[in-house]
């Protein structure tokens, strides 16, 4: 990976048109084979080019729609550890969200997968093709043809932590600037 450089820009004023936020980088993701003929493995970085134009909003969007648990109601005793909490004098009925529902789990795995997606869609900043060079404009076609071409779970995973990591500061940044 190539070295960070931080720099401070001040800004005085911002322009219609300007691209003061966007973000841009690249995704490292390893590929590994075994060649068969030298008897080696083989490790190759693929640096995927990715911006961060537009992921916040598409988050915002999505966590609108977001699953919500199903609330149930309670009987909590003064003297239990969420009767303290909650600084109870009597035993009293609360409502509390069943984040362990069988029902708001899966659909909250769906959300996350669909979100993991369209970030992923949104934040490559590269065009995927058929096999006759055509332009793919279909996400759900997009995820497939990568699918095909042997993008795992891992790949996915840090394709989506690298876009989403474009503007978020790290520890290490954070320490490197203050100095």
């Amino acid at each position: 990976m190539e070295k960070v450089k931080i720099t401070r820009k001040k800004i005085s004023s911002l322009r219609r048109g300007q691209k003061v936020f966007q973000s841009t980088g690249l995704s490292e993701l390893k590929v590994t084979t075994y060649n068969q003929e030298s008897n080696q493995i083989e490790i190759v970085c693929l640096e995927i080019p990715i911006k961060s134009t537009g992921i916040s909003e598409l988050i915002d969007a999505f966590n609108e729609k977001a699953p919500k648990p199903p609330a149930i109601n309670k009987l909590v005793e003064a003297d239990s550890e969420i009767g303290k909490e909650l600084g109870l004098t009597k035993k009293n009925a609360i409502k509390i969200f069943d984040l362990t529902d069988p029902t708001y789990l899966k659909q909250k795995e769906a959300h996350d997968s669909k979100l993991g997606i369209a970030i992923v869609m949104k934040g490559m900043d590269l065009q995927i093709e058929d096999e006759q060079g055509e332009v793919i404009t279909d996400d759900e076609e997009k995820i497939k043809v990568m699918k095909e071409m042997g993008l795992s779970g891992e790949h996915f995973t840090q394709l989506v932590n690298d876009i989403s990591s474009l503007t978020k500061w790290n520890q290490d940044e954070k320490e490197n600037f203050l100095e």
